[in-house]
Order: structure tokens, then sequence, then C-alpha cells
């Protein structure tokens, strides 16, 4: 098993570390590298949950200072965290038995996990640590071995400290902790396991949210303005989507893991009827529905988001695969595979600036860093957009004394959007170049006389 277990991690990296830097560096993974670069020069960052948790910035920060601050360092942290997955996947043949190559390799080659493990975004860190943390769980569950009590936390806080959907991952898991138990007696209560998951919990958190011990304000505010403003995106309808928006993308993109995962739910009813469900057999079924339900639900929908519909399916069908893979079915399963691989890697490696792809979101274009490129190479030049809508600009301008605002100076050469181009074309400026930053977005250069 060993020898498959190097075998698929190393696929797993060459699948996200192959051709990494392509890409180019879109809109919120810039603003996340960019606060990243800004914390490494000047030890500044503070807590802001419309950028999600503190985690990548700092250690991004850390690692920026290492080894140079690159697109390939910073997507490099994801990719990382993405191919510990399948580490973790192989961790669970404990319960799952060969079912875990299943699971690993749908969280190798599906679309969706494989698009983003290659993206600067906190999903694919979230993610790994919750199956990290699930883990470790079933091991103290099962061992009453009070290191794995505070390897299960550190994960969590690891979870939490990355991104607010955190929340929703440890809601899932509490809460069917809490429901397994039903009822818990006091003389049940393990108090050495919940201190040192208590202390190794809010450890970690404080770390992370107060910047290192240095702005405890920041604590506060990762459990009251994360929650806070995530509601209030939820009510304004922020990146609201209808209900079947994600339906709509598993069909169309994650068919194998669906098609498994539906087989999977026949297969789950048979054993609740006889009642022979296992624990983990329970919680599988918990978090996928839970998980389905929730996303649903929420106004705020975009295709990252995805993963975390995949991943509780995939854990569900790892189950079965002795059931889901037996006679000719295996036959049936396997070529599907082959059609989803190529799915992914059409999208991954090919098609990743096609935002025509409801897979993709508002990928930002080759000419925005052909753009940055001009501008570098510019003399009194301003970047000025009234609604500061100029990113990923200030990313691959870091280095250079560019400054951007949101107000009008009569610079000799002006980038601006296009749609401020009337009001410098009254002010005798000229067009002299026009660049597609993101589909349907688009920014001028302007020139003075």
């Amino acid at each position: 098993m060993k020898k498959v277990l190097m075998a698929l991690l190393i696929i797993a990296a060459i699948t996200r570390f192959y051709a990494l830097t392509d890409r180019p560096m879109d809109h919120d993974e810039s603003v996340h590298a960019y606060l990243s670069y800004v914390f490494m020069k000047s030890g500044y960052y503070e807590y802001d949950p419309a950028f999600h948790g503190p985690f990548i910035y700092l250690t991004t920060g850390f690692l920026f200072k290492l080894f140079g601050d690159s697109e390939f360092v910073a997507r490099a942290l994801v990719a990382t965290f993405s191919i510990f997955s399948i580490y973790v996947a192989y961790l669970f043949r404990r319960y799952v038995g060969n079912g875990w190559i299943l699971f690993a390799l749908i969280l190798i080659f599906s679309p969706s996990i494989l698009y983003y493990s290659r993206y600067f975004r906190n999903d694919m860190i979230v993610l790994p640590s919750f199956l990290a943390a699930v883990y470790f769980y079933f091991r103290y569950a099962e061992s009453k071995k009070v290191v794995f009590a505070g390897l299960s936390s550190f994960f969590l806080a690891l979870m939490i400290c990355s991104k607010e959907n955190g929340f929703i991952y440890l809601g899932t898991l509490l809460s069917f902790i809490l429901l397994k138990r039903k009822f818990v007696f006091w003389r049940d209560i393990d108090f050495k396991a919940i201190s040192l998951s208590a202390f190794v919990f809010f450890f970690i958190v404080s770390f992370y949210y107060t910047t290192a011990f240095t702005n405890f304000f920041g604590l506060i505010k990762a459990f009251t303005a994360s929650i806070q403003h995530w509601v209030e995106m939820h009510e304004k309808k922020d990146h609201w989507k209808p209900i079947y928006y994600y339906s709509k993308i598993l069909i169309k993109y994650e068919f194998f893991v669906l098609g498994l995962f539906l087989a999977s739910l026949y297969q789950a009813a048979e054993r609740i009827k006889k009642k022979k469900v296992s624990t983990i057999e329970a919680f599988a079924l918990y978090w996928a529905v839970t998980a389905l339900l929730a996303y649903h639900v929420l106004s705020h929908k975009v295709p990252w988001l995805t993963v975390h519909l995949v991943a509780p399916m995939a854990f569900l069908s790892s189950l079965y695969s002795a059931k889901l893979l037996s006679e000719w079915r295996k036959y049936v399963v396997t070529a599907v595979l082959f059609v989803n691989v190529a799915v992914g890697f059409y999208l991954t490696y090919v098609d990743y600036n096609n935002t025509e792809h409801d897979l993709i979101y508002i990928q930002v274009q080759p000419s925005a860093v052909e753009l940055a490129e001009r501008i570098a190479k510019a003399t009194n030049i301003i970047v000025y957009e009234p609604n500061n809508d100029y990113w990923p600009l200030p990313w691959y301008l870091r280095k250079e004394n560019v400054p951007f605002s949101s107000k009008f100076y009569p610079y000799d050469n002006v980038v601006t959007s296009e749609r401020e181009m009337k009001n410098l074309l009254e002010k005798g400026y000229t067009l002299d170049g026009r660049y597609e930053i993101r589909p349907g977005y688009y920014m001028v250069w302007m020139k003075k006389g």
C-alpha cells in the first residue's frame, strides 16, 4: 500500500506543480498575495473577514521571506496542502479499507479540486485541515489517546484561521459528536483531552488572529466580525446565485463523483435498513447531507466552494467502493473516471482563462499582465480608478514606484477603467491602449496631449 501511496503522491505533486505560474494571478489571488507581501515587508496585518482568515497571509509572508515573493511560492502553499490531503486519505484506510484509493483519486483528479489546488485561495487549506481533524478525532474516539485529540484540535484551529466556512465544518463535526452521544454524562468527560484540545485550539487561533500576539483586537473580530460580515453578505445576496447553482456544476463537471455518490446513497439506505451502519458511515452521510444543504441554501455561491461538496460525496463513496467497483461496474467507473480526468485537465492546463466555464470565475486575462509590464517601464504615470478596481495590478507592480489612486491627478500617463475614458478625453488625453483585465472589464492607457 505504501507503493500505491507514493505513486499517488507523485501524481498529485506533478498535477499541482506543473506549469503552476502559467495562469495569470486572479483578482482574489493578487489581493491575497499582495497582503502577504505587505506583511513580509512591514510586519503589518489586520484581520478583515472580506479577505478571510490570517493563516494564508502570515504563512505566505514567512515563505516569501524565505524563498522570495513569487507567484510560485504563493500557490505552492495551497498545492502542498492539497497533496497533504492525499496522505490523509491514506490514513483513512483504517476505516474505509482500500476505499481510500478511490477517495485519493477523486481528491487528485476532481476538476474543481484540481483547479483550485493550484489557486491561491483558502479553500484547499480548509478542506485538508478538516479531513485531518476528522481522522484524528476518530483515532481519539477509538484509542482515547490524548495526543490524537490535540492533533484534531490543531487542524480545526488551522481551518478556523483560514476561512470563515471553517465554522460550517466545525459545526458539522461538533453537532455529529453530540448527536452520536445523545447524552454526555459528567463521568464520561475526558477532562485531560478537553483541556489539551482547548489549549491547542485557542493558542493557534490567538497566535494568528492577533498577528503573533501583537493585536488582541483581532481575536475578538475572529468570532464576531467574521460571522457578522457573512450574515450581512447573505442578507445582501452578495454573489447571489440560484439554489441549483452547485447542482449544475456537479452535473457538468463532477459527474464522476456525483454518480458514485448517488449509488452510495442506495448502499447507505440498505445498510440503514439492516441497522448495520457504522459510526464512520453515519458521519460520512451526515457530512455529505449537511454540506449539500448548507452550500445550496447560502446565497453566496462561487465555484471554488464546489470542493466542499465534492469531498464529502467522495468520502461516502469510498466507504462503498467494494460494491461500487464489483464485477462489470469497475469498467464503467474507470471509463467515466478517464472522461472526468480529461475534463479536469482541459480546464486546468488548457482553457483556464475561459470564464464561459461555470467552474472558472472572472479570471484575470493575460493582457492584464501585459499592461503591468508596460506600466513598469513608463515614467510619470498613475493608475487612477474611482472604485479602486485595478487588481491584480498592485501585485504585479509591488516593487515599482507607481501610485494608485481613487482621485484623478494630471500625470502624463493615466491608466484607468474604460468607463472613465470619456472624462479624460474631455481633459485633453488621448487613447493609447486598451487592455482586457477580466472578461467584460477593460482598462485604458490615456496619454496627455
